[in-house]
């Protein structure tokens, strides 16, 4: 699975926790709302500040309820209007964070810019702040205070894009989900909860948000229950008045501060406040000094114990081994791949660690294959999948790695999983053997080509013929994900060929995918 408010939080503990120092991107995530009508609302005569502490928690749990990590941020946020326009100056103030309960610094204060109108807050400007900067949350934060009672509202978040339609009981404002989009299929809760309130004063100002989102994820040999709970409360206003900033008042913020936390990995405390600031900052160059600190005073069986003692902190540990780049770490990740008393998430991140390592030789490349060759091993699938990224990140082992993908083509051996590591290689000789397996009798397989298949636009001929012969409404609805999500530009002759399935078929999630795709 590649943490901060709503899903922001989710990013920087659970994605970490879960195995996201192996896949990690940059973070991004854009609100899109509906086209309305913009009335003004604000009270452009306002001067004073308004004022709102803002409080959240959250938190990674076992399906056991054992806690495995646990975050809280916090801070108090003015906002004042400025007179007549719509643009409100904000900042950010007592900001607080700690991470498993060690403290983490942030900044001290955080100026911003937000328009406000019909109850809607957007086009935040964080001032030049780096795309990856924790308080990136803030974002997340405007998402949950806005609120349209006339209209749905929109929200594309980085997992799921959802409309939600609001309601007003005097003086509380609820919402429902009317529509609901996983933007990957398998990447997506088990189950999902939330309760989101706004409360509002006499006045029709905000007095007070309670949300709380709860999800719940499978993973191979364990469930996980990720929890997110956002309080934002209106606080005494302060006779403060905010100035106008630079446009990039916040551009300085990241390298100030990684040069003035960075930690000397020499002995325990310091390697785990490491570890701490390793799960915030994913630097590169923490990584490989907390990976030369565990290679020089730990063997392949103590660091075992070590990820046995702080689950919270297997991620960090496996993702320090694999950016250290070295003989040693790599024979250290494949040790604890290989030992029957390493944990099976572990194992998982493991293999996918050896798939990116980079530098990686036959000791790598012949771990994973001995493990894809069993398919009651845990990791086996991800043994085959992390052997198709290693194709990708290890050109010395490229040459291995295709021929091997190639036999297994060939063979006909784990082949739906084998097609998805094939995408993983990035490698075009593969590729252009998948089109006859859209046709297999195989529904994974085909399933997996589809998917595959449909990322690149010199094929979406060969897909499309292959939907019109088989139009499950699996399929369809693979089709039509990966085409939005690639935001691809059907053909005109595929056009017509989609609208005349369209019209033929009986079947009513074909045709509704069909038309989610074409309006798309």
């Amino acid at each position: 699975m590649k943490i901060k408010v709503y899903s922001a939080i989710l990013l920087v503990i659970a994605v970490v926790s879960i195995g996201g120092y192996l896949s990690y991107e940059p973070y991004s995530e854009k609100t899109q709302y509906q086209k309305v009508s913009l009335s003004d609302e604000v009270n452009h005569e306002q001067t004073q500040p308004l004022s709102f502490f803002v409080s959240v928690d959250s938190s990674i749990r076992s399906d056991k309820q054992v806690v495995l990590s646990h975050s809280q941020l916090s801070w108090h946020m003015q906002l004042q209007a400025q007179p007549n326009s719509e643009l409100l100056l904000g900042q950010l103030s007592n900001i607080s964070y700690s991470q498993d309960s060690k403290s983490v610094s942030l900044v001290n204060t955080l100026p911003f810019k937000i328009a406000h109108t019909q109850n809607r807050f957007e086009e935040l400007d964080l001032l030049g702040l780096p795309a990856e900067h924790t308080l990136q949350v803030t974002r997340q934060l405007f998402d949950l205070l806005s609120y349209d009672i006339n209209h749905p509202l929109t929200l594309t978040q980085s997992q799921a894009q959802v409309t939600y339609r609001y309601q007003k009981v005097n003086n509380t404002i609820v919402r429902t989900v009317e529509k609901q989009t996983y933007l990957n299929a398998n990447h997506k809760p088990q189950k999902e909860q939330q309760d989101w309130r706004l409360s509002l004063n006499n006045s029709g100002e905000i007095a007070q948000l309670n949300y709380v989102n709860t999800r719940y994820w499978l993973q191979p040999q364990q469930n996980y229950i990720v929890e997110q709970s956002v309080t934002v409360t209106k606080a005494p206003s302060r006779s403060l008045m905010l100035a106008k900033q630079a446009d990039n008042v916040n551009a300085g913020i990241e390298a100030d501060q990684l040069q003035s936390k960075r930690i000397q990995v020499t002995n325990k405390q310091t390697f785990e406040d490491a570890l701490v600031e390793l799960k915030v900052s994913l630097s590169a160059e923490l990584a490989r000094a907390v990976g030369q600190y565990l290679v020089d005073n730990y063997n392949a069986y103590e660091i075992q114990a070590l990820l046995d003692a702080m689950p919270d902190s297997s991620s960090a540990i496996i993702y320090a081994l694999q950016k250290l780049q070295t003989p040693q770490a790599e024979a250290m990740l494949v040790d604890l791949l290989q030992f029957e008393q390493t944990a099976d998430l572990d194992k998982h991140k493991l293999a996918m660690a050896l798939g990116r390592f980079g530098a990686s030789s036959a000791l790598s490349l012949k771990a994973l294959q001995l493990i894809a060759e069993q398919p009651s091993h845990q990791a086996a699938n991800t043994a085959l999948l992390s052997l198709g990224t290693m194709a990708y990140f290890s050109p010395e082992q490229a040459i291995s790695v295709k021929n091997y993908l190639q036999q297994n083509l060939s063979d006909q051996t784990s082949l739906s999983t084998t097609v998805l590591a094939v995408a993983n290689s990035k490698d075009s000789n593969l590729l252009a053997q998948l089109p006859p397996l859209l046709h297999s009798a195989d529904g994974a397989v085909k399933l997996n080509s589809i998917k595959v298949l449909s990322k690149h636009m010199h094929y979406q001929d060969t897909v499309v013929s292959a939907l019109l012969s088989s139009p499950e409404p699996r399929l369809v609805a693979a089709f039509t994900r990966t085409i939005l999500e690639t935001k691809q530009v059907l053909s005109a002759p595929n056009i017509a060929r989609l609208q005349q399935l369209q019209s033929q078929t009986h079947n009513p999630v074909v045709r509704k995918k069909i038309t989610e795709l074409l309006e798309g």
